[in-house]
């Protein structure tokens, strides 16, 4: 009896063993936990700044000097515009960005840091490449740039099918 438990027992790890979960070779959720890993500690920095990772990304959009519509950063914040609009609001009263009307009927709104908004963010990106560095480290170079190019082609190709095309 015992010798038949385990060999049953050796034939379910075996099958265990031979067909991975699914999840452990999706794409999708490989990429989600990649990101959860790699940005944990450096989300955990921005919180001990009292830094919320949405206020980081705004930061990180416009920095050092460029100007967006709330369309063009919610996209690259990978936010929805009512959520962005409301940090927005928190922002531009702690004095880090400033809106500026796009045309004389002033629906297009631009956003920009301010010079105060500049020094927070260079603060940031400057933790935010060490703590990339320290996420590369164990990749040379040109493993570390074929990468990202690996990563931003995802990005592109799979552009069309994200925008219903």
């Amino acid at each position: 009896m015992v010798a038949y438990m385990q060999m049953e027992n050796m034939q379910s790890n075996i099958s265990i063993e031979a067909e991975a979960p699914f999840v452990e070779d999706y794409l999708l959720y490989v990429l989600a936990q990649a990101s959860a890993a790699a940005s944990a500690a450096f989300h955990a920095q921005l919180a001990e700044q009292g830094v919320s990772v949405g206020t980081w990304r705004i930061l990180a959009s416009l920095y050092p000097d460029r100007t967006r519509n709330v369309g063009e950063l919610a996209k690259s914040c990978l936010t929805k515009q009512p959520t962005l609009t409301r940090q927005l609001d928190r922002l531009c009263a702690q004095g880090w960005t400033e809106r500026a009307h796009q045309n004389e009927d002033r629906r297009g709104v631009s956003i920009r840091l301010t010079r105060e908004g500049q020094a927070r963010s260079a603060d940031y990106v400057a933790m935010a490449k060490a703590h990339e560095r320290q996420v590369l480290s164990d990749y040379s170079d040109d493993e570390a740039a074929g990468l990202k190019e690996a990563l931003r082609q995802l990005i592109l190709r799979s552009a069309p099918m994200s925008s219903g095309a």
